[in-house]
């Protein structure tokens, strides 16, 4: 399924972070569904491919950034990718491109750019772009671990309004690995 606009596609606990209290995101290793057929839909690394193959840009905050280097190769290719950052960073790749400023006109350059936009992270992004309306679809894999503290993928905002969200659809991924798929209607 494609989608258009901007996509916060993420995995969290089922406590509901999206990190452990020092950042690391080592407990998403023991969820590997490498050899895993127990699935509706191929497993996690299959609904990853499948979206990922939907996206048209990423954009994503310079610590997720710093994060993702961190790892080794660079995953995404020559997928263009822009940085929420204050200052230049090293590029990880030619299609790197940092960029600063009010994040709606960010957002309103690169969805008038690309089609379908991944927001990568991290939480305070997340936060940020829901706060200003900037999320059109929200994927969030359910990985069955409780971390008990950590980063949590949206924290209380009172600017944040209450909004409705749709379910699109859902599936299991194997592993006791759910996908939850909404948009918002708003």
């Amino acid at each position: 399924m494609s989608a258009a606009g901007v996509t916060l596609y993420i995995a969290t606990s089922v406590d509901g972070f999206v990190a452990d209290a020092d950042g690391g995101v080592e407990w998403l290793e023991q969820f590997d569904d490498s050899g895993d057929t127990d699935t509706d839909g191929g497993g996690a690394t299959a609904a990853y491919e499948e979206f990922f193959a939907s996206v048209d840009a990423l954009v994503m905050g310079a610590t997720t950034y710093e994060q993702v280097r961190s790892f080794g190769d660079w995953p995404y290719a020559d997928t263009p990718t822009y940085v929420l950052a204050h200052r230049e960073r090293e590029r990880a790749s030619d299609t790197v491109e940092f960029v600063s400023g009010d994040e709606v006109a960010v957002v309103d350059r690169l969805t008038r750019l690309h089609d379908h936009v991944w927001l990568v992270g991290g939480a305070a992004v997340a936060q940020s772009f829901l706060r200003h309306g900037l999320i059109d679809t929200l994927r969030v894999t359910v990985v069955p671990v409780v971390l008990g503290s950590g980063i949590p993928l949206f924290e209380s905002d009172p600017a944040v309004e209450a909004e409705r969200v749709d379910l699109v659809a859902n599936r299991s991924l194997g592993g006791g690995v759910v996908e939850l798929h909404y948009r918002f209607t708003g």
